[in-house]
């Protein structure tokens, strides 16, 4: 039993406090959450390394909060209460704007995207074995920084939950303390607002790259000591750190630190400065010489292409342009040209996705794994800083015109993107396991001692919390992954085969399907896979007899769109296609010929909080639903009883949608008829 994230309040003051000695209270609260967790991170990692227990990294955080309070008390000075720095209310309004927009996604009760899946595997991973290893009937292990998932772990609970909350929480950190040093900088307001005009780190967690995140909680550190001499053993204890939750925090620090001595060539460099960077160029060094066996084959990796152009345009936002402005009007400013040669530094390192698909060059591939989404986390912190730095010393300040309407503008953008938000917890559809697929999965710990399930080895076919006295056969890749044994493969071909004497000489003993994937066609299909229990259209099979045997046919109509899931799928064996029928009013009805079938049953997606009728059956609520009926009717109704709704779907963005602005809706997705196997 964890005690909470709590923890980090007593480390995350006594830091602030003494890397941010001209700060008051206020500050230094704004700080904390930032430092504070960086903390219990990078003591999560050590404990990782050093193949201590959980309950080792409890004594050490307690350990670490009675430090903290000693530390508190021997600093605390009557003078520095006196302290008093004047804000303005807006310094408060958008960095309570920037917070709730952070923790919004809370509500929506578990993760969206994908990259979540695999971090609660090593989190529950950890849970059971100590260490990154995979679970039977698989052998091997994963190689990761390993700070993340290690406190997602201590926190204990659901590891999916515990990975949401620790990733949630490390953004909204990270947002206070831009908002902390943007006021350190002379900035005040204008920093954490200039953070609310781009997309990026906001969809970035969205997104769950929760460590990708998190490691740029090491930037506000840096950026406390931005215009003071960087002191080397905080910038090697935080590039430790760093490196611990991900490389990704580790480059951009080297790339700011790089920013700093260059643009202070000109001055003396002390021997403490030499002797800092030095020691952070070792340690980057260090860690790719780690890594790079693994990467000796693989090739450059590009997510969107090139990561400085358009994919950068578009995540950037308005930050952009407005960086360009504010670099050309703050060029001969000391500050601005730090942060200037900063963004020039990650912008030149975004060039390594000019070539994808590139081998033998095993350090450029390594960055680009890396860096592989970094048009969304490279420029938002740096670009920021900038324009709050141009903003900060717009004449008049917020009194003048400009300065009212950057406010006013920005204040309606956030209104727009925080309804966008909102809007999100209706979408269930986005989630990548479905409500069924949780369901399952909680189901599993009923399954007798020595069980072996079969699951499709993709996002939704990862099961994050298992049972200790059952196996699974698929495991994410996340990371390294050295696998040196697994039955995955031979398994799937033996389904999609229907090779029954395989299947029993592997072990397999269940399969559970989801209806994103294509392996629930093939299981009922056969005549030898028996439902055992089905929740929202997923299904739990057992391997036994049921005589039963399905035929899949597509639904075709006027408004056909793009499966979001389609890409993912390398099998059809239906022919269903990668298009389905997409409705969004009226009554419609289909012919089936279901003369030889038992029952049909049609699945649905529900797009948005949608309230239909399907074969007289009423149904409400996104997700799926797998609709059936006694044969003999002749064929099926779909009757749409909500209105459609409009709303800003995110897979637009990302390229696995169609359109940006969609309407709520219902997706068809097959036909199933069932009949009896032939004697």
């Amino acid at each position: 039993m964890s005690l909470g994230l709590e923890v980090a309040i007593l480390p995350g003051i006594a830091i602030a406090r003494r890397i941010d000695k001209d700060g008051d209270l206020k500050r230094h609260l704004l700080l904390m959450p930032a430092l504070g967790l960086l903390v219990c991170l990078g003591i999560s990692g050590a404990c990782f390394l050093l193949g201590w227990a959980l309950s080792t990294l409890t004594s050490l955080l307690i350990l670490t909060n009675i430090i903290a309070v000693i530390a508190i008390r021997i600093e605390l000075e009557p003078v520095h209460h006196t302290k008093i720095i004047q804000r303005s209310p807006w310094f408060w309004i958008f960095t309570i704007i920037a917070f709730v927009m952070a923790v919004t996604p809370l509500s929506y009760g578990s993760p969206m995207g994908v990259d979540w899946i695999g971090f609660s595997v090593l989190a529950d991973s950890i849970s059971r074995t100590g260490g990154f290893i995979l679970s039977e009937p698989s052998i091997g292990t994963w190689t990761y920084p390993p700070a993340f998932p290690m406190l997602a772990a201590w926190m204990g609970g659901e590891p999916h939950i515990s990975v949401f909350i620790l990733g949630t929480m490390c953004f909204a950190a990270l947002l206070l303390g831009i908002s902390a040093v943007g006021e350190k900088m002379g900035c005040g307001h204008w920093t954490i607002m200039a953070m609310l005009l781009a997309p990026a780190l906001f969809a970035k967690n969205l997104d769950s790259g929760y460590p990708t995140v998190a490691s740029q909680l090491g930037l506000i550190v840096i950026l406390t000591m931005f215009s003071t001499k960087l002191r080397w053993e905080i910038v090697a204890i935080t590039a430790i750190t760093v490196a611990m939750i991900h490389p990704t925090g580790l480059i951009y620090l080297t790339t700011l630190v790089s920013a700093k001595l260059l643009v202070s060539k000109s001055e003396s460099i002390s021997l403490t400065e030499k002797i800092q960077y030095s020691f952070l160029a070792i340690i980057t060094l260090f860690v790719i010489l780690i890594l790079a066996p693994a990467f000796g084959g693989e090739a450059v990796f590009a997510e969107y292409g090139w990561q400085g152009g358009t994919p950068m345009a578009i995540y950037a936002g308005l930050l952009l342009p407005l960086g360009i402005w504010s670099a050309w009007t703050l060029r001969n400013d000391k500050p601005a040209r730090i942060l200037i040669v900063w963004i020039g530094l990650n912008w030149a390192l975004s060039a390594i996705h000019l070539f994808e698909g590139l081998e033998g060059f095993t350090i450029i591939t390594m960055m680009s794994y890396a860096l592989y989404s970094m048009s969304m986390h490279a420029f938002h912190i740096p670009l920021a800083a900038l324009v709050g730095l141009r903003f900060s010393r717009v004449e008049g300040g917020i009194a003048s015109d400009g300065g009212r309407a950057i406010m006013i503008a920005t204040l309606l953008l956030c209104g727009i993107a925080h309804s966008a938000l909102s809007e999100l917890s209706e979408h269930d559809e986005l989630h990548v396991s479905s409500e069924g697929d949780e369901v399952l999965f909680q189901l599993l710990e009923n399954l007798e001692e020595g069980s072996i399930v079969y699951t499709e080895n993709e996002h939704w076919g990862h099961v994050y919390s298992v049972p200790e006295h059952i196996g699974v056969t698929s495991v994410p890749t996340l990371g390294i992954l050295q696998q040196e044994f697994s039955i995955q493969n031979a398994a799937t071909t033996a389904i999609v085969y229907d090779d029954i004497p395989r299947l029993q000489k592997l072990g397999i003993t269940h399969a559970i399907a989801s209806p994103k994937g294509v392996m629930m066609q093939y299981i009922q299909a056969s005549t030898h896979w028996e439902m055992q229990w089905s929740s929202g259209a997923s299904t739990l099979y057992v391997l036994e007899d049921d005589k039963m045997v399905s035929h899949f046919e597509s639904v075709e109509g006027e408004n056909m769109r793009p499966d979001p899931w389609a890409e993912q799928r390398s099998r059809d064996p239906f022919n269903l296609g990668d298009e389905r029928l997409y409705l969004t009013e009226g009554t419609h009805n289909f012919a089936v010929d279901d003369t030889e079938a038992y029952q049909v049953c049609v699945m649905t997606e529900f797009v948005g909080n949608v309230e239909a009728e399907i074969n007289g059956e009423k149904l409400q609520g996104s997700g799926w639903y797998n609709s059936c009926s006694f044969a003999g009717n002749g064929g099926f109704e779909i009757k749409i009883i909500s209105d459609s709704k409009y709303w800003i779907n995110p897979l637009g963005a990302s390229g696995r949608g169609d359109t940006l602005i969609d309407e709520t809706g219902v997706r068809v997705h097959w036909v199933e008829i069932i009949s009896t196997a032939p004697m």
